[in-house]
C-alpha cells in the first residue's frame, strides 16, 4: 500500500458521525480522547474535554438504562398474563364443551324418549345450544382459537379488546352468560382495562430507555465529528510531521470503522488487519447499529 500523503489523505471518513451502538461509541470517544495531541492546540484541548464529559454522561446513561431493565418483579405481569389467558381459555373451552354435546349417539337416546318427556326436551335444548356455541366459537374465535394468547402482550390486549367488542356490539353477552354462566364475561370485563394499564406501562417504559439511549447516542457523535475536525484542522503541508500527527490521532475511527468492515480510507474496502489503537473490546462494545 502507498504511503499516505497530503493529497491522497481522504477527510471524509471523519468529518460525518460513526454509526454504532451507544457502547461502542464510548468506546471510540475515550479512544480519541486518550489519544489526543496534547498541547497542540487550544480547539483540540476543548474538543477532548468535550469527549471525556459526554463519555462520563454516556456511561451514567448506560449504568442508569442497566438498573431500569433489571425487572424490579416480572412475575406479577406473568401471572396476570396467565390469567387473562385462562380466562380467555374458559370463554373458548366452554363453548367448545357445549358444542360437543350434539354427540351422533344422542340419536339413539331421542329415539328412545319422546319428543315430549322431560329427557327428550333436555336433549334436544341441548342440541340447539350445541349448534349456536358453534356458531359462536366461528364468531369470536374464528380458525386463530386462543393462538392470540401466546402473541407478545401488546398484540394480546388488542385481540382481546376485538372480541370485547364483537360481544358488545352484537349484544352476545346474554346467550353467553346462559351457555357459560356470567362470571367468564365479568371476568374478561375485569381484566381488560387492567391488562391494557400493564401493557402502556410497560411500553412507556421501553420507549423512555430508547429515547433516553438515542439522545447519548447523539451526543457521542457530534461530540466525536467536532473533535475529528479540531484534529484536522492541525494539518499543515508546511509541517510534514503534522499528517502523521493527525493520522495517529484519528487512528481510532480506523479501528471503529474497520471492525465494522468498513475502511475508513473511503475506498469501501475491508480492512484486513488492524492492530494498533484498538478500540474497546470484542461483540457488542463496537458493533454497528442495525441503522
Amino acid at each position: 500500500m502507498s504511503p499516505v500523503t497530503f493529497e491522497t489523505f481522504d477527510l471524509s471518513p471523519y468529518q460525518r458521525p460513526p454509526r454504532g451502538n451507544v457502547r461502542g461509541l464510548v468506546s471510540l470517544a475515550r479512544a480519541l480522547a486518550e489519544r489526543a495531541p496534547r498541547d497542540e492546540a487550544a480547539s483540540v484541548e476543548r474538543t477532548t474535554a468535550g469527549l471525556e464529559a459526554v463519555v462520563v454522561e454516556a456511561e451514567d446513561g448506560l449504568a442508569a438504562r442497566h438498573l431500569e431493565s433489571v425487572p424490579t418483579d416480572g412475575t406479577e405481569d406473568m401471572v396476570f398474563d396467565g390469567c387473562a389467558d385462562t380466562l380467555w381459555g374458559v370463554l373458548r373451552g366452554g363453548l367448545e364443551a357445549r358444542a360437543s354435546f350434539d354427540h351422533p349417539g344422542l340419536q339413539r337416546l331421542l329415539g328412545k324418549h319422546g319428543k315430549r318427556s322431560a329427557i327428550g326436551s333436555a336433549l334436544r335444548a341441548g342440541q340447539e345450544q350445541a349448534t349456536r356455541a358453534r356458531e359462536l366459537l366461528a364468531t369470536l374465535f374464528r380458525d386463530e382459537g386462543l393462538a392470540f394468547t401466546q402473541k407478545p402482550f401488546p398484540e394480546q390486549v388488542v385481540s382481546m379488546a376485538t372480541i370485547l367488542r364483537i360481544i358488545d356490539e352484537q349484544g352476545l353477552a346474554p346467550e353467553l352468560d346462559v351457555l357459560l354462566g356470567p362470571e367468564v364475561l365479568v371476568g374478561l370485563r375485569a381484566c381488560q382495562p387492567e391488562y391494557e394499564a400493564m401493557v402502556e406501562g410497560r411500553l412507556s417504559r421501553d420507549a423512555r430507555k430508547s429515547s433516553d439511549l438515542n439522545v447519548i447516542r447523539g451526543k457521542l457523535g457530534r461530540a466525536i465529528v467536532r473533535h475529528c475536525n479540531a484534529v484536522l484542522a492541525m494539518l499543515d503541508e508546511g509541517e510534514p510531521e503534522s499528517l502523521e500527527v493527525v493520522m495517529q490521532a484519528l487512528r481510532p475511527v480506523d479501528v471503529f470503522r474497520a471492525r465494522g468492515g468498513v475502511s475508513a480510507k473511503g475506498g469501501g474496502e475491508p480492512v484486513e488487519a488492524v492492530e494498533d489503537g484498538a478500540v474497546g473490546g470484542e461483540g457488542e462494545d463496537v458493533a454497528l447499529s442495525a441503522e
